[in-house]
């Protein structure tokens, strides 16, 4: 039902969105210039709304069709290093810098919708961080694992430099639709929750302090381990 709904709201799109701009080109030579920059203001407001259903769309359609998680044995750290590669030359966005815990043994995952998490954990924790005005080298997004021996899980973490969540959103932050952002269609942490259902692992946002500072939020995600692969190693 998501995918048809997804479909049938996508196929007006390119239509009224390819119309506005025809009419832009069109119109553009024949209207004085107060009235040019009136149609391209209304042309880029056709536009971007369109692109804003598009985004969401295919967000919502992500969300809803998620498949049940194959739970295999998987090397986090090299997932991590992975995803870490595009990301590597994107200087439009806030740099990303890594602390992977080499005592990390393999968690229990879907590859596949991890590397989804991943994903969307660091476009928020970039876009956070860009519209504080921090992305800069003395405030990078920090992607890091850590073995945790006493409770026998591994935790993933992502931290921004960001202004936090405020306290309503925080309280809202994994249900659908809530969101800090302008452009967002606050589905991001929701997959990450449902993933982090599927795989049986807890979840927590909190918002940070440095110094008795706000310095940002942090997402972290606590792992199950493949108890064959520490049994091996002992």
């Amino acid at each position: 039902m998501a995918r048809r709904l997804a479909h049938e709201i996508k196929n007006p799109l390119t239509p009224i969105q390819l119309s506005a701009e025809r009419l832009e080109m069109k119109l553009t030579p024949k209207v004085a210039a107060p009235e040019q920059a009136l149609l391209k203001k209304s042309v880029k407001t056709i536009v971007d709304q369109v692109d804003a259903m598009k985004r969401l769309v295919n967000e919502f359609r992500d969300y809803a069709r998620l498949p049940a998680a194959e739970l295999k044995p998987v090397d986090l750290n090299a997932l991590v290093q992975d995803v870490l590669n595009l990301y590597a030359h994107d200087t439009a966005q806030a740099r990303i810098v890594s602390e992977l815990d080499p005592a990390c043994p393999c968690v229990l995952g879907d590859a596949e919708q991890l590397r989804q998490v991943l994903h969307n954990l660091l476009q928020n924790a970039q876009d956070a961080t860009v519209s504080a005005g921090r992305a800069d080298e003395q405030h990078p997004v920090i992607l890091k694992t850590q073995w945790l021996p006493a409770s026998q899980r591994v935790r993933m973490s992502v931290l921004d430099c960001g202004t936090g969540f405020p306290d309503h959103i925080l309280k809202r932050a994994f249900e659908p639709y809530v969101t800090t952002k302008d452009k967002g269609t606050g589905l991001g942490l929701a997959v990450v929750k449902k993933i982090a259902d599927e795989h049986g692992t807890r979840v927590d946002i909190a918002n940070r302090l440095v110094d008795g500072q706000p310095a940002g939020a942090q997402v972290s995600l606590s792992f199950n381990v493949d108890r064959a692969a520490i049994t091996q190693s002992v």
